[in-house]
């Protein structure tokens, strides 16, 4: 017999008993244990019951299981009370023996342990890689000063400008007085804040920070990876973020729409080639009562095209994003994420194919995975979340 306890995830403190001679976990509904977070694969890994605990395997999960740190490869029996990871989101803590209802309480309830090591990876737009800082001491200030124990040479960045500290609940997060602030998940930082996966800091619109125990993981992908806002704010954009302003010149064929006839319209954003699986969902959408827009009547990379594809990101209320491997290649749905996420406007996931690895920030959203064999179930699942969002 044995148990597990959620540590990190969507269910902290829940309890999985372990009742079963074979236990699978993972995000799809046929798991003895279902997670459904992004960092968690489909069909994760896999628990059997041998005499002396239960034997773990990975399932060629994208994200990776770690135990008690390490990466799990091959087959590992679990004896003593471990943790076992699951991607950079999902913490479950493993007890063998009967459980013990006042035990269950108490260890549920107590924090979760430290690993030994953790890194602040650095990712800042002048560079073509992010860097990896060890977090070494208890508390460690970020700021542009030599005396610094994280030294970033960036004008936004103040000669002190937050610290981070390890405590027995985790590391905590304070800014320290600077000029431009420092930003958690886009809002600015007023008090202490405890670090939680997947939490983006911010200082300014070129330095992001992330913690994490697996920098191996971060390090070494492109920079598009991050989908962080990276667009040149022309005159035009400037004044459209202040108020809806006139459209940029066209070449007078039209791009078919007008100055603020967007706002009510939901942006579906996909990969161009893929438009004859993405059809039916656009015309549930519409047979919902729903306003949508896409850029597929117009010529892609034409001026146009540019001018609509810009005026539906800034007027759109609502991103729905049509992911595949080809969508997160294309540089107009990685464009498109970027400018909702960075000005928090809503997004909405619909998981047209499996893809190894969603952008960082993705794990926060709405998502809805597409099912062939019952298509209309999960369009309509995909018009809940967006009116949800009303």
């Amino acid at each position: 017999m044995g148990y597990l306890i959620m540590r990190r995830g969507p269910y902290p403190g829940r309890v999985y008993r372990l009742d079963a001679d074979e236990i699978s976990i993972g995000r799809g509904n046929r798991n003895t244990i279902i997670i459904r977070d992004n960092e968690v694969s489909r069909e994760h890994l896999r628990l059997t019951r041998v005499d002396d605990g239960f034997e773990i395997v990975d399932n060629d999960s994208s994200n990776g299981t770690f135990v008690d740190g390490q990466p799990l490869e091959g087959t590992w029996t679990l004896y003593n009370p471990v943790m076992i990871e699951l991607g950079d989101s999902i913490s479950l803590e493993y007890w063998p023996g009967e459980p013990d209802e006042a035990a269950i309480s108490v260890r549920a309830q107590a924090a979760p342990p430290l690993q030994s090591q953790a890194y602040l990876i650095v990712t800042v737009h002048s560079d073509d890689q992010p860097a990896v800082y060890p977090l070494t001491a208890v508390a460690s200030v970020v700021g542009r000063a030599t005396h610094c124990e994280i030294v970033i040479v960036e004008p936004e960045v103040s000669r002190e400008h937050f610290r981070i500290t390890l405590t027995p609940r985790g590391y905590v997060v304070d800014d320290l007085g600077s000029t431009n602030g420092t930003y958690v998940n886009g809002r600015r930082l007023e008090d202490s804040y405890l670090l939680q996966p997947g939490d983006v800091l911010q200082i300014g619109t070129t330095v992001f920070f992330q913690l994490t125990h697996t920098p191996e993981r971060h390090t070494g992908k492109a920079r598009t990876d991050h989908l962080h806002d990276t667009e040149r704010l022309d005159d035009n954009v400037r004044r459209r973020r202040q108020g809806f302003a006139t459209a940029p010149a066209t070449s007078g064929i039209g791009t078919g729409v007008d100055n603020v006839s967007l706002i009510d319209q939901v942006l579906v954003t996909y990969a161009r080639d893929e438009w004859e699986q993405v059809a039916p969902l656009v015309d549930y959408l519409l047979g919902a009562g729903l306003g949508v827009w896409v850029d597929q009547y117009l010529a892609e990379g034409s001026q146009d095209w540019l001018t609509a594809v810009e005026q539906a990101r800034l007027e759109c209320w609502l991103l729905v994003v049509i992911v595949s491997p080809r969508a997160l290649r294309s540089e107009v749905v990685q464009r498109n994420w970027r400018h909702f996420h960075s000005r928090e406007k809503p997004i909405v996931l619909y998981v047209q194919q499996p893809v190894e690895r969603l952008p960082i920030g993705a794990e926060r959203l709405d998502f809805v995975e597409h099912n062939p064999t019952a298509p209309a179930i999960t369009f309509q699942q995909l018009v809940d979340r967006i009116k949800r969002n009303l």
